[in-house]
């Protein structure tokens, strides 16, 4: 299981959303309308304002199929996921 980045998020297809100047957000990252949040203390994925901490690929994937009823793959085939 690999920790989290924004090399990470890119690998599985994520791109830079323009957001609004907020505390503590550094930048938002968005595929299929799931957005997760890049801030100063770590990434998270938002809603409701609820804040829930992902820390590696298995909170990342396993938030992403619950809301969106797909499993998350990486865009490159040859990445091996952990």
């Amino acid at each position: 299981m690999k920790l989290l980045s924004e090399d990470l998020l890119k690998e599985y297809g994520f791109t830079e959303k323009p957001h609004l100047p907020a505390r503590n957000v550094i930048k938002v990252m968005t595929r299929d309308n799931f957005d997760v949040v890049i801030r100063e203390d770590g990434i998270y994925y938002s809603n409701l304002g609820i804040d829930y901490p992902l820390r590696d690929t298995a909170s990342l994937r396993k938030l992403y199929k619950e809301n969106k009823k797909n499993d998350l793959k990486p865009l490159n085939p040859n990445t091996i996921i952990e």
